[in-house]
């Protein structure tokens, strides 16, 4: 397994135990609170912070699968070097974007270090950790893919087209089995 591959892994496992955590925790709060008039404080708390790890993790690996959504349509219909031009622009704001996300999430998390979630007792800092980890992750994707924009041969088409929907998908692999049939 190469080392990207075991990268993606390793993400996708700590995802699937968070979410399984997320939901153990809540389902046991809910119980607690409908049978034993009962809770746990913490558990709410926890899930949350959760739940915003799942989310940005999710979404740094979305953006290297090219499944953000996306309306390409202009841009996959302009002629190859405008096409290119376009998304080294977009890729380019994009840095920038990054660099934004990564400034204010190292500042808050410094800022936070010594401030404790009132229920759980974790530094606020692991809330704001988590932007730092993405704007650096997703950093490291666009700069992948600019890259490839830039030096690989073809490789343009494929960076741009994004799917428009679920259903494309379908259809498109509905089509694919349809040609090998013939």
């Amino acid at each position: 397994m190469k080392k990207i591959e075991r990268v993606e892994w390793a993400v996708s496992n700590v995802m699937a135990m968070f979410l399984a955590l997320m939901g153990i925790l809540v389902f046991s709060n809910v119980v607690l609170r409908y049978v034993f008039n009962s809770g746990l404080t913490w558990a709410e708390e926890f899930s949350r912070f959760l739940f915003v790890w799942v989310v940005f993790l999710g979404a740094i690996g979305a953006l290297k699968e090219n499944h953000h959504l996306g309306f390409s349509s202009l841009v996959e219909a302009l002629p190859g070097p405008v096409k290119k031009l376009c998304y080294v622009i977009s890729q380019s704001l994009m840095l920038v974007c990054l660099w934004v996300l990564f400034d204010g999430s190292f500042e808050m998390t410094t800022l936070t270090i010594d401030t404790l979630a009132p229920a759980t007792n974790i530094p606020l800092a692991f809330m704001y950790g988590i932007g730092i980890v993405t704007s650096v992750g997703m950093f490291l994707i666009v700069c992948c893919n600019l890259y490839r924009a830039l030096f690989v041969k073809g490789a343009i088409d494929h960076l741009v087209h994004m799917k428009e929907s679920e259903d494309d998908r379908i259809v498109d692999q509905l089509a694919g089995k349809g040609e090998g049939a013939k």
